[in-house]
């Protein structure tokens, strides 16, 4: 059980009440047993000087009921037959002898004796007031205390247990696995009514979610019928400067449209059914050739060449993205990819960025260029990193923009 969780320190706590009810019962017992202990010896001393006195001739039989009137329920045993069997069988709990006396607290049976012998004859007396019950009635309350205490954690127990069931649903929001999430409420308590809540909310979501990529595919649907029919077309013309420059622009319109496509695919929670083990220089390639730069303004400098567990087309987005990036706002028009096991740097020239990369990394957020930039290549790489567990880190040295994809989890061949 999580040390830091609710349910660990109503545990806890239900312990230590349950642990301190406990000792503090055990010690009133002690305590109220020493107390009533000296509160018989100091009757039974009382009774037994009185009985010695009046027995001995020094006072009388009226002054003996004075002095022992608060202790009337001393009920004295006559029968012989009753009195040698309760002084055969009973535990002797004091004693005490006197030149002509002696006198015992005797106990048999639950119930307690005071016995006088006093010139060889035997005075036997049956305290009637002795509560016998007394600290059994201090256990059964105590028992009864735990058990209310231990009824009570149960009680809460089972009120706080859907939150472990509510914290499994909201596990699953934050995988983003949306479809799997059950309702979970079971009642009209605070508890199950945020469960509802959180029931109708992944609803409302999931709702608004087919309805955005209904939208997205309807629109990159229709983008994709015009382009599709000018490529056509184009091929029905002459080869032309105006010709290549068209086919260039609708290449160009096509690959945005897979980008949006990308952005939606991830942002959608959808899973990498594609992942599989490729080349890194598969995919550096692939991004080359859709970028469609100068491949003489690329420089690439790798050690060896070795294999990433990726979706191949949305890693090519990010390479492809990171080159046209770098490319742009390059001062020299070169840019310079350093490919290491553990890690790939996109180096260019250039004045270092003006805000935080956090800021370059929200959708629609534009450099210097905003004519030629949607403000979406930092905001694709970063999101298709972060679906590889993977991290975008800049860095500003000597004049050189320094962007690094960390943690590249590089496979064996």
């Amino acid at each position: 059980m999580n040390k830091s969780s609710i349910l660990y320190s109503i545990t806890f706590l239900f312990l230590f009440a349950g642990t301190s009810v406990i000792l503090g019962f055990l010690w009133l017992i002690e305590y109220d047993q020493q107390n009533y202990t000296r509160e018989l010896n100091t009757k039974y001393s009382l009774i037994a000087n009185a009985r010695l006195l009046y027995l001995g001739g020094v006072i009388g039989e009226k002054e003996f009921e004075q002095q022992t009137k608060n202790y009337n329920k001393m009920e004295q045993i006559d029968n012989p037959k009753e009195i040698r069997k309760i002084l055969s069988l009973a535990e002797i709990l004091a004693r005490a002898e006197t030149n002509n006396a002696l006198i015992e607290i005797i106990s048999l049976k639950r119930e307690v004796y005071l016995n006088i012998i006093y010139d060889g004859k035997v005075h036997l007396y049956k305290d009637q007031d002795y509560q016998s019950y007394r600290y059994f009635i201090i256990k059964v309350i105590a028992v009864a205390v735990i058990c209310i205490l231990i009824l009570l954690y149960i009680y809460i127990y089972k009120k706080l247990k859907p939150l472990k069931t509510l914290k499994k649903q909201i596990d699953k929001f934050a995988q983003g696995k949306l479809t799997d999430i059950q309702n979970v409420s079971t009642g009209e308590d605070e508890i199950s009514q945020v469960s509802e809540a959180f029931y109708q909310a992944i609803l409302q979501i999931l709702k608004l979610n087919q309805s955005r990529q209904f939208f997205l595919r309807n629109i990159m649907h229709e983008l994709k019928t015009p382009i599709t029919k000018g490529l056509i077309t184009l091929e029905m013309l002459e080869n032309t400067k105006y010709k290549e420059r068209l086919e260039s622009i609708f290449n160009r319109l096509e690959i945005l449209i897979n980008e949006f496509a990308a952005i939606e695919q991830i942002t959608s929670g959808a899973t990498f059914i594609n992942r599989k083990k490729y080349n890194i220089l598969d995919i550096l390639d692939e991004a080359k050739e859709i970028a469609m730069n100068d491949d003489s303004k690329i420089r690439i400098f790798l050690e060896e060449s070795f294999f990433v567990n990726v979706d191949f087309k949305l890693f090519t987005t990010a390479f492809k993205n990171m080159i046209d990036n770098g490319m742009k706002y390059s001062q020299d028009g070169f840019v310079q990819i350093d490919i290491m096991n553990d890690f790939i740097c996109f180096k260019n020239k250039g004045p270092e960025l003006n805000n935080s990369l956090e800021y370059y990394t929200q959708a629609f957020t534009q450099g210097s260029k905003q004519k030629s930039s949607f403000g979406l290549g930092l905001y694709i790489v970063n999101t298709i990193l972060e679906a590889h567990s993977m991290k975008l880190d800049y860095v500003y040295e000597n004049g050189v923009n320094l962007f690094y994809f960390q943690y590249l989890q590089n496979v064996k061949e």
